[in-house]
């Protein structure tokens, strides 16, 4: 009676009482009832106890200059370091292994038809060293193929071509531009078979937003035909895995209807692609067709100039990498003014780096010295920083 009697005065479960408490209730000792006020007074209490001891880090860092720099902090202010997973730099050196996979390629031929119909692709492996080592290990890239068929065989399709057209892409999907490449030198006598592109993970079918895309470009195109696959790279753990595919009728009519761009797309079924039959060769040679300016890659730095419209001329030359300078302008723009006060200083005290730089010559050549071979004053700086670490000092000038 008594434990009941304290849970309905109280509002408290009985069932959650200890021995001891029930014991005290019995014995007619007066219990305060759990208070979640009284809770939260006491965690801020702790919370004070814990702020009032006071624990001093001592930080040793050093400059640029060589300079050590002692800091005694008593606050967590920047005791953390911020990483990201997106981090441009780590992807960057990471992109610079991608040549040693295609140390092992594999060439996914399984469940390949095998009729009279079917057509067998054979890629060059310079074509596929340039490809992989200018793509990125998350970003998707593309290209479109060219190629043609030997005289003896027409089931045969070599690439002869792969044409990097500026695009922007993401770790699922890349945006191609509406227009196709136009050459009339190095792709009037090739057809087109298609496009070749990136994925981080090897899958057993064609995925919904490649296939989608496809679809749309065989449907806006009409010289896209029954030949043209989707030639797909995955980057596996240190190797690199190709798989070719075709769409079915199936996929056609689902992919240029789709406009729904998750992974799992309603009435996307995994046999609208086919498996086709793909052999790599080093007997044949292909080339490299980049845009005009060799800029095509507009994902990282160049997002805002993109345009599915965008105006576009192709070249005969290799690509630039994907993380290349010029792919990135914005990351090299706050270096400008750091560098401009630089030049600035120096130019201000030319009398200075003048001595240092005839000096120096001096030194070099031992035979004459540096005024007697600088036509101008400025051509000084250009002595001294011949052997420095500043390449932009020696552009400049």
């Amino acid at each position: 009676m008594y434990p009941q009697d304290f849970g309905k005065r109280n509002s408290v479960n009985i069932a959650s009482l200890t021995a001891s408490e029930i014991r005290d209730i019995i014995l007619g000792q007066e219990i305060a009832a759990p208070s979640e006020q009284r809770q939260q007074m006491a965690a801020l209490e702790k919370s004070t106890e814990a702020q009032s001891q006071v624990t001093a880090i001592q930080t040793q860092t050093t400059n640029v200059h060589g300079d050590t720099i002692q800091t005694v902090t008593t606050t967590n202010y920047e005791q953390q370091v911020f990483s990201s997973k997106s981090d441009w730099r780590v992807r960057a050196i990471s992109a610079t292994h991608l040549p040693l996979r295609l140390q092992h390629i594999y060439v996914s031929n399984d469940d390949v038809k095998d009729d009279a119909a079917s057509f067998t692709y054979v890629l060059p492996k310079n074509i596929l060293r340039t490809f992989v080592t200018a793509s990125d290990l998350r970003t998707q890239v593309a290209a479109f193929m060219y190629g043609t068929s030997p005289p003896d065989n027409k089931q045969v399709k070599e690439i002869k071509a792969i044409a990097w057209v500026p695009q922007r892409g993401n770790n699922n999907s890349v945006e191609l531009p509406t227009q196709l490449p136009k050459d009339d030198y190095f792709l009037k006598d090739l057809e087109p078979l298609g496009w070749i592109k990136t994925q981080a993970l090897e899958l057993p079918h064609l995925s919904p937003t490649d296939a989608t895309t496809q679809a749309k470009i065989m449907a806006d195109h009409s010289e896209w035909g029954s030949s043209s696959i989707c030639l797909t790279c995955a980057f596996t753990p240190g190797s690199v895995s190709l798989a070719a595919y075709s769409l079915t009728v199936a996929g056609f009519e689902w992919g240029r209807k789709n406009t729904d761009t998750s992974p799992n797309p309603p009435g996307f079924n995994p046999n609208m692609s086919e498996h086709v039959q793909l052999l790599l060769s080093d007997r044949i040679l292909g080339m490299t067709l980049v845009p005009e300016g060799r800029v095509w890659n507009y994902g990282i730095g160049l997002t805002q100039m993109w345009t599915p419209s965008l105006p576009y001329q192709m070249v005969l030359d290799t690509p630039l990498l994907f993380w290349a300078e010029e792919h990135r302008p914005a990351a090299f723009l706050s270096v400008s003014p750091l560098m401009t006060s630089f030049v600035s200083s120096l130019l201000t005290d030319i009398p200075t780096v003048r001595q240092l730089a005839g000096r120096r010559r001096q030194r070099r050549c031992r035979k004459q010295p540096c005024i007697e071979k600088c036509p101008s004053e400025y051509s000084h700086l250009l002595c001294f920083t011949s052997r420095s670490t500043s390449p932009f000092l020696f552009q400049l000038f």
